[in-house]
């Protein structure tokens, strides 16, 4: 059934969009959301109609659905989930990045709309990954925080996620031996293969602590933190004189579950280290000279990319729930929609 003609294209009378049902508890469950109907309303003044083709599903909305993530507005049950979307404009078909949510159409501000702009052969879907959100993070943890010299040895947690993939290629590209702390024999073998590790440990081994000692026998000169609070304990206690830490992902904060992670001073202050948190938004002055290198690198084939691609949008909260519990490799998408 047909609602209404936006230029040239039919659009339907209704859509999907899924709302919070109920607050989560800790890890959330596919119950905490709810898919409804609802109708597709024309744009208005100002506004561009848009269709959802590749959702982005990202662990800030876990903080966003209690209220905890200052950086965008709570979500109260009702309330349509956000997200960000490459999607394709209804009037022209021309591709946007867009904050759509979690639904199928979306009227958004036209001025809010970014043009899709990717090297040759480069997937759309890379805006939403390594040349995107996630890929600045890991940019600007790497280039501006961890700064690695030939010969370091950087440390990635959560090492085959959206960031750490990234994170870990770019240090290896300076120089860096890079040793991935990941959960499971699997995402190891991935961290070294796919993403060109030097080592991996699986922070799951009941011995992970004298696997990680192994593969730094000089100690870890740079630490990117992206996990629970045991792991950051057990890299910290292999820090190198000098060294650099950058705390960018708390996932037991995120899930409001655990014991809040604790510095340990003594050790900080015995090895003279650099201990800084990472909010992305301070660094969007790196974002043009971000795209122009891992756009070269991923459309060179120089660095690698990896998405968790779950299809349709009724998928969503299963997806959500397994990347908050840590069971993806790679960027998490949605297709909603094809192409």
């Amino acid at each position: 059934m047909t609602g209404h003609l936006t230029g040239r294209t039919a659009v339907p009378a209704a859509q999907r969009r899924i709302v919070l049902a109920r607050r989560p508890d800790g890890v959330p469950a596919e119950a905490d959301f709810r898919v409804e109907t609802a109708a597709v309303a024309p744009p208005g003044p100002g506004e561009a109609l848009v269709r959802t083709v590749h959702l982005s599903l990202d662990p800030y909305v876990r903080g966003t659905l209690t209220g905890r993530d200052l950086g965008h507005p709570p979500v109260r049950p009702g309330d349509l989930v956000p997200g960000r979307a490459v999607a394709r404009v209804v009037d022209t078909g021309e591709w946007v990045l867009a904050e759509t949510g979690w639904q199928e159409y979306a009227a958004v501000p036209s001025t809010s709309l970014r043009p899709l702009s990717l090297p040759p052969g480069v997937p759309r879907t890379a805006a939403l990954g390594a040349l995107g959100t996630p890929g600045l993070t890991a940019y600007a943890a790497v280039t501006r925080l961890l700064r690695p010299a030939v010969g370091d040895t950087v440390v990635v947690s959560s090492a085959t996620g959206a960031v750490g993939g990234v994170a870990g290629q770019l240090a290896a590209l300076a120089g860096a031996r890079t040793v991935a702390v990941a959960g499971g024999p699997e995402k190891c073998r991935i961290a070294v293969e796919h993403f060109g590790y030097t080592a991996a440990v699986d922070r799951h081994d009941p011995s992970w602590t004298e696997a990680l000692a192994a593969a730094c026998p000089d100690g870890v000169d740079g630490y990117l933190h992206m996990a629970g609070g045991a792991v950051l304990e057990g890299v910290l206690n292999r820090l190198a004189v000098g060294g650099r830490v950058v705390l960018c992902g708390l996932p037991e904060n995120a899930n409001e579950v655990g014991t809040p992670a604790a510095l340990p001073a003594g050790l900080l202050m015995r090895t003279r280290a650099v201990v800084r948190g990472l909010v992305v938004f301070d660094h969007e002055d790196l974002a043009p000279r971000f795209a122009r290198r891992v756009g070269a690198l991923v459309a060179e084939g120089r660095l690698r990319l990896l998405e968790d691609v779950h299809e349709g949008l009724e998928s969503a909260p299963a997806a959500f729930r397994r990347l908050m519990s840590g069971g993806n490799a790679g960027k998490t998408i949605v297709r909603v929609a094809q192409g």
